[in-house]
């Protein structure tokens, strides 16, 4: 009679294998990448370098400035807050909480997306042109920065506490977007584009995740 000490070992479920959705985070990742890059790429094009799309982008700009300006001395002291020392900060206080949790590759990430996507936005406001305008918005770095940071705290904290930080993070970038259009500091097209260049690297990052997850399942 066969009893469970005879039965070869087999396992409650065989089609399983650690890191098995890899191939799901290099697919998520390049579709993530694809719609940052539409975003960012249509934000200039129908927002800066049409001439009818940045008198609209510039009237809705002047609207939400009129809108704000009874508050516009706090708006521009809670933006001052946004600074190098200040990020450098943040950065340090992230990476300190993923390596504590022995999450070495989740603080990297987190501080290479927070550095790669604000590099981008300053390479691109440095080299895209503006027509009627002395120097190019387009990427806002405060909403490329906010938004960075609010993303890579959420990559080293524990499950438990994203769903708490992300609504936090959510209201954090959803009023610095709102805080810079209303200081008169960037135009709505420049927000967009920040999205979308937040959108490209997380989902470059995301697609180095799932290789190199399937070059560990298949080593």
């Amino acid at each position: 009679m066969t009893t469970l000490a005879t039965r070869p070992t087999v396992p409650m479920h065989p089609a399983y294998r650690p890191g098995g959705r890899w191939a799901a985070r290099v697919v998520g990742g390049l579709v993530l990448g694809l719609l940052g890059t539409v975003l960012t790429t249509a934000s200039w094009l129908l927002l800066v370098d049409s001439a009818s799309g940045r008198r609209v982008d510039h009237a809705v700009m002047v609207s939400v400035e009129d809108l704000f300006s009874g508050v516009r001395g706090d708006v521009l002291d809670l933006l001052g807050l946004v600074s190098v020392a200040t990020v450098g900060l943040a950065l340090v206080v992230i990476a300190a909480i993923g390596l504590s949790r022995r999450r070495v590759g989740a603080a990297v990430a987190a501080v290479v997306l927070v550095l790669t996507s604000q590099a981008i936005t300053q390479g691109l406001k440095a080299v895209l042109p503006r027509e009627g305008a002395g120097e190019n918005s387009l990427p806002s770095g405060h909403v490329t920065v906010i938004g960075a940071l609010v993303i890579a705290t959420l990559l080293v904290l524990p499950a438990a506490a994203r769903y708490v930080a992300g609504v936090v993070g959510l209201v954090v970038v959803a009023g610095a977007s709102v805080a810079v259009v209303a200081a008169g500091w960037h135009r709505p097209g420049d927000v967009l584009a920040a999205y979308g260049v937040l959108a490209a690297v997380g989902g470059a990052l995301l697609v180095l995740d799932g290789a190199r997850r399937g070059l560990l399942r298949t080593s």
